[in-house]
């Protein structure tokens, strides 16, 4: 606790000196320790605080109390998103360093506040996700979805992911993206590659086509497949790495660019049609295995972190009265996520929660859990 208390004490506090009653870090680690234990708002904050009041004094002072609710919505509207942003990546550091050999997932997420105020409306946050250990190794928020152009080389800037494969969707699919996953991050990718990129969509979509339809092009390609059963469906993955770019004329323009992936997802329920889904990726990974394992991994953020976020701590609900409060929880649901994912417990993140509401030793081994804050 020391560890987290520390961190947060760094963070700025933009309040007038004079008219400070409640210390800062006090203030934050209320919102965290809440948050873990199954608090979904600012009142249910300010509720956990008032009923353990004397078990929260054993990591702080609050030589005035509890801060009453308004002085913890004023803290999170004043307080500056990048300074908390820096406190969360320094917690962080950790688990940056287990990426290593891993996949880092990026991809955004939207979320709907629903106060009528300056904050209403859609926001969005880009995060980066490890697969290894399922912790989010960092975020950028960004007011629009077109901005995730512009988030993602901000998110990089702040990851060590040295030795890792990051995987992004198509939006992420940019020349100076893939350079800066290279030369900055010294990472691979597997990027996906749509109709925002219409020219290489078409140019390879069609060279692939052709090369699958001709039987005396098996050698400028690799297959892999994967069968899965279960669930009332069957489902046929193949993937195609093409590694002979001869006739693509940029290619020197993408930074390590060794081959373009071709995906063929066939689908088949009980009683009905199968499906055929095909996905295209650049890629500059060589082993049509290794990219396979990359592009299917890649979707555990959406089930590992988006789905948690959606459900378990209902996101879309949280109600806040301008986007800078709005940011802010966004970004404590992000650092409790890790927190609970850190615990040995085997439970789900829901139960894992629902537990500390319950029992305070339980939630005190989830806060002083040493691999966390060592």
């Amino acid at each position: 606790m020391k560890r987290l208390i520390s961190i947060l004490r760094r963070v700025p506090d933009p309040r007038q000196a004079w008219k400070i009653k409640h210390n800062l870090a006090e203030i934050l680690l209320i919102c965290i320790v809440a948050v873990i234990a199954n608090a979904n708002s600012s009142y249910e904050i300010h509720t956990f605080a008032v009923i353990h009041e004397q078990w929260l004094r054993r990591f702080v002072d609050l030589r005035n109390g509890i801060p009453s609710r308004l002085t913890i919505e004023r803290v999170l509207r004043l307080l500056n998103p990048k300074h908390f942003q820096v406190a969360f990546m320094q917690v962080m550091q950790i688990f940056q360093a287990a990426s290593k050999g891993s996949v880092v997932a990026i991809d955004g997420k939207a979320y709907y506040n629903p106060h009528k105020g300056q904050g209403g409306g859609i926001l969005y946050t880009v995060n980066a996700w490890c697969a290894r250990n399922s912790m989010t190794l960092g975020y950028v928020q960004t007011q629009e979805k077109s901005n995730e152009i512009t988030a993602i080389p901000e998110l990089l800037q702040l990851l060590d992911v040295k030795g890792a494969t990051v995987t992004i969707d198509a939006i992420g699919c940019q020349r100076e993206i893939v350079k800066q996953i290279v030369l900055k991050n010294k990472a691979d990718y597997a990027i996906a590659l749509k109709k925002n990129q219409p020219t290489l969509f078409e140019e390879f979509s069609l060279y692939a086509q052709h090369c699958l339809s001709q039987p005396n092009s098996a050698h400028l390609y690799e297959c892999h497949r994967t069968l899965e059963k279960g669930h009332g469906r069957i489902e046929k993955r193949e993937y195609f790495l093409f590694h002979d770019l001869a006739w693509f004329t940029d290619r020197a323009k993408w930074k390590n660019l060794h081959a373009f992936l071709m995906v063929k997802h066939t689908r088949q329920m009980i009683g009905k049609e199968p499906t055929t889904q095909t996905r295209y990726y650049i890629t500059s990974l060589t082993s049509a295995k290794d990219a396979a394992a990359a592009v299917r991994t890649h979707w555990g953020i959406e089930n590992s972190l988006h789905w948690v976020l959606d459900v378990v701590y209902k996101e879309d609900d949280w109600k806040s009265k301008d986007a800078t409060s709005a940011t802010n929880l966004a970004a404590i649901r992000r650092f409790t996520y890790n927190i609970l994912k850190a615990h040995p417990d085997s439970s789900t993140t829901p139960i894992k929660r629902y537990k500390c509401s319950l029992n305070l030793d339980f939630l005190e081994s989830v806060l002083l859990n040493p691999l966390l804050f060592s």
